[in-house]
């Protein structure tokens, strides 16, 4: 049975509600023209394993690319001209500075509405 827009409108509203208690504020880092813009965004946070480059996996092969969080934003979150996500909730220069960094290695638009529900982002710590 297709999705109609009652349908996909209750899926969007559930998914919204899933987000909350678990999200996170975050500022996204933007560059435009020379400049760089901060904007607080609220996320889901999650943690993934690091793996150590230096053991091979079962196969004997390098290792896969992990990444070292993901993360999960609503839609309408832009990532054109993110240059990178800083762990803090304060939007000013001096704090982006001294907080945790992270670089998006890819960010994908996935749910089971067609054009998506969430956002998931792979992230690694800039070190």
């Amino acid at each position: 049975m297709p999705l109609d827009t009652r349908k996909t409108a209750h899926i969007l509203s559930a998914i919204n509600k899933t987000f909350s208690g678990r999200q996170k504020t975050v500022v996204f880092v933007y560059q435009s023209g020379g400049s760089y813009s901060y904007s607080a965004t609220s996320v889901v946070f999650r943690p993934q394993k690091v793996s150590n480059p230096q053991i091979p996996n079962i196969s004997g092969t390098t290792p896969t690319l992990e990444s070292d969080l993901t993360m999960i934003a609503p839609l309408g979150t832009s990532f054109t001209g993110l240059v990178f996500v800083a762990d803090t909730t304060t939007t000013s220069a001096a704090a982006v500075q001294a907080a945790p960094k992270y670089e998006v290695i890819e960010a994908l638009t996935v749910g089971i509405v067609p054009t998506g529900t969430h956002i998931r982002a792979l992230l690694r710590r800039l070190r």
